[in-house]
């Protein structure tokens, strides 16, 4: 991704800290005035929602934040129940930038999340326009740290092979917005890895036999395939998340790798198989054999998403090999799930 980087090292920022209150109910507001307000978009959902359960469930991390959900509809039972446990819920539409202004509005950190699959988007200039609205807001508001949940470039790392990515190649095209017009603004890219649910979907029931069907073939050696990363968005997203906000200006233009673990194909067959107990296969069909499995309105997308996996790994060749950089990001004391327990997690498998 252009002009983003990948800092080496990062550092907490310090608590702030009050002196010479002796009431309680002064105590409370000193509290809560020292606290930085972060805005979550997506809050309902994995990626936010990850976020908010992170920081709930960290005192050291409550004392420092205060929580806003944005919701496009904060009477829901989702999102009545974070208020229950806290977070100012805001209902805001990303259509609306003068609607954003509002939601955002008081925030030291906003994470910002677009969904590409949403029924009323579906669409890369839908998903850009409204990334670059929920930034725009931001800097209206003159944010001092924005996250965005971004994807890499597909036509650019693919050469321009595959062009039809756009939920990886919207969310790309607005993380190049943002690095090439925040200003004095702290600007943080999260890039979750592939969801087990992605893989999920691909296996079927292929002559009584279970089998992951691709469009492409595997080489005889896991050295050489494309390693697949996988994530549980849920668990660990908001552990790169949060370490972005914690790393204040140190993490200004980096860019993360979320992944809870990366596996060969073989590997990640071999963990299904165990946890259902029966034999899992590879199955290689053709990518016009796939895209006609599949719904009209996804078949394209899908499937040249699982070409990226294939033929040219999700990050780029090579890029399980600096995952060590993007992990310093992890909040203190936390660390991704493996495999097997992510396999696990996913369950039950039921598969026809």
């Amino acid at each position: 991704m252009s002009g983003i980087r990948r800092a080496e090292t990062h550092c907490t920022q310090p608590d702030d800290t009050t002196s010479g209150i002796s009431s309680r109910s002064a105590n409370s507001y000193s509290v809560m005035s020292s606290q930085k307000l972060l805005t979550i978009f997506g809050s309902t959902g994995n990626q936010g929602g990850s976020v908010i359960d992170l920081i709930l469930s960290d005192p050291e991390l409550q004392q420092k934040y205060r929580l806003r959900g944005i919701s496009r509809n904060a009477s829901s039972d989702s999102a009545q129940n974070l208020g229950r446990k806290g977070v100012e819920m805001i209902s805001a539409n990303v259509n609306n930038l003068e609607s954003l202004k509002a939601a955002v509005r008081g925030s030291y950190g906003v994470f910002g999340v677009t969904n590409f699959w949403d029924k009323d988007v579906m669409s890369k200039t839908i998903e850009i326009q409204q990334g670059k609205n929920i930034f725009e807001a931001c800097k209206a508001d003159n944010v001092t740290h924005f996250v965005f949940s971004a994807l890499p470039n597909v036509e650019r790392l693919t050469q321009g092979v595959l062009k039809r990515v756009e939920h990886f190649d919207g969310k790309a095209i607005v993380a190049e917005y943002v690095e090439a017009n925040k200003g004095h603004m702290i600007a943080s890219y999260f890039m979750p890895a592939m969801y087990l649910k992605s893989y999920k979907d691909q296996v079927r029931s292929l002559e009584g036999r279970l089998s992951m069907i691709m469009p492409f073939s595997l080489s005889g050696s896991d050295s050489t395939s494309p390693s697949w990363p996988v994530v549980d968005p849920r668990e660990d997203s908001g552990k790169y998340i949060i370490g972005l906000f914690e790393g204040g200006k140190d993490a200004d233009g980096v860019s993360v790798h979320a992944v809870s673990a990366w596996s060969s194909p073989k590997e990640l067959l071999a963990a299904i198989s165990r946890e259902v107990e029966k034999e899992v296969n590879f199955a290689a069909v053709s990518p016009d054999e796939l895209s006609a499995s599949l719904p009209e309105n996804i078949a394209h997308e899908i499937t040249e998403t699982m070409l990226l996996v294939g033929n040219f790994s999700y990050y780029g060749r090579g890029e399980e090999k600096n995952q060590d950089q993007s992990d310093e990001w992890l909040v203190k004391s936390t660390k991704t799930m493996g495999l097997e327990q992510l396999v696990q997690r996913k369950g039950p498998w039921n598969f026809t």
